[in-house]
């Protein structure tokens, strides 16, 4: 379908291609830093694979935004944003790791753009980049499984039972409860636990590496939050008998170069922040003990605070661009 021709995109359309550009714009510059330092070629041709993936879908959505004459947004670039001669800062595992939970990430993004999409070029763009980004996922998850160093979700021994929920207690109080966990309930927790140990460990390496004070601050404050996160809902796990995550601290380097520019670490920040406020409000949904919605919604309300700090620190810099909004009706009508 010709964009020439197409009808105008719709706000949805709009936002996820503009926020999609942003995203795989900084994805191009951490997957050629990946691919320079990574030693195993099977994971080497993973991450040329996806830095595929990533170029492509900058293309297409600076078409449809020219197209549309709208402003494309600078994102980011090798050039301005990746320092090339940086040395190997994350071990091969970490790397299948981070690309096996940005696939996951971008499943999600993906079949939510799709879903919110009505113009055939676009549907059509999203369909065939869930099928990409699925691939991906199906890659690494099997290497991750080959190599033994999967971090699989815990097992629950079930008591078969299928009976109507009599009691209301099943529902449990908001500041604790003995209930057994569900299997949903497990599962959500174990992946909390996990996606901050990646996160946690990203950040260890930004850390060690960045030489701007107030940048390193946030970093320290967001290392702090994830291990609250991982003690919080790893406590509840262990109260259950249930494993948690191994951690995954060795897989950090002792570089001490940043390979990144610090325009794109506050966005990588930021964008992390974001996937996981997606995360703890959806295993706050699907919960039905009491204490664990609460236990999510304070997670969620200390998320909200560090995101913010981020997000001031970024507009103080000028590194936060303008995303798409609506006229203001009454301000043009004052001239």
């Amino acid at each position: 379908m010709d964009n020439k021709n197409a009808a105008k995109l719709t706000a949805g359309e709009l936002a996820h291609c503009w926020e999609q550009l942003m995203n795989y714009s900084m994805s191009n510059v951490v997957l050629e830093y990946l691919t320079l330092t990574t030693e195993l070629e099977e994971v080497k041709s993973l991450c040329s694979e996806a830095g595929s993936i990533s170029k492509s879908a900058v293309q297409f959505f600076e078409s449809v935004l020219r197209s549309e004459n709208y402003p494309i947004p600078k994102g980011f670039n090798i050039k301005d944003d990746l320092n090339p001669n940086a040395p190997k800062m994350y071990t091969d595992v970490f790397i299948l790791f981070y690309l096996n939970n940005m696939s996951k990430i971008g499943m999600s993004l993906t079949s939510m753009a799709l879903s919110d999409s009505v113009r055939e070029d676009i549907r059509n763009f999203f369909h065939e980049q869930l099928k990409n980004v699925s691939s991906l996922f199906e890659r690494t998850t099997t290497i991750l499984l080959e190599k033994g160093v999967f971090v699989r979700p815990p097992s629950i021994t079930s008591t078969h039972e299928t009976n109507p929920i009599a009691d209301k207690g099943f529902l449990g109080n908001f500041f604790n409860d003995n209930r057994e966990l569900t299997a949903r309930e497990a599962n959500e927790l174990h992946k909390n636990v996990f996606m901050n140990y990646i996160g946690k460990n990203l950040l260890i390496g930004f850390i060690q590496s960045t030489s701007n004070q107030q940048l390193m601050s946030l970093l320290q404050h967001g290392k702090e939050l994830s291990l609250n996160i991982i003690d919080k809902l790893g406590d509840i796990l262990v109260q259950n008998d249930l494993p948690i995550s191994m951690t995954w601290d060795t897989n950090v380097l002792d570089g001490k170069t940043s390979p990144f520019s610090d325009k794109l670490i506050s966005y990588l920040l930021d964008q992390l922040n974001r996937d996981g406020i997606a995360s703890y409000g959806y295993s706050a949904a699907v919960s039905i003990r009491k204490d664990l919605k609460t236990t999510y919604a304070k997670i969620i309300a200390d998320v909200y605070q560090y995101e913010e700090n981020i997000k001031t620190f970024m507009i103080k810099n000028e590194w936060m661009e303008k995303p798409p909004v609506a006229l203001n009706r009454d301000k043009l009508a004052q001239g």
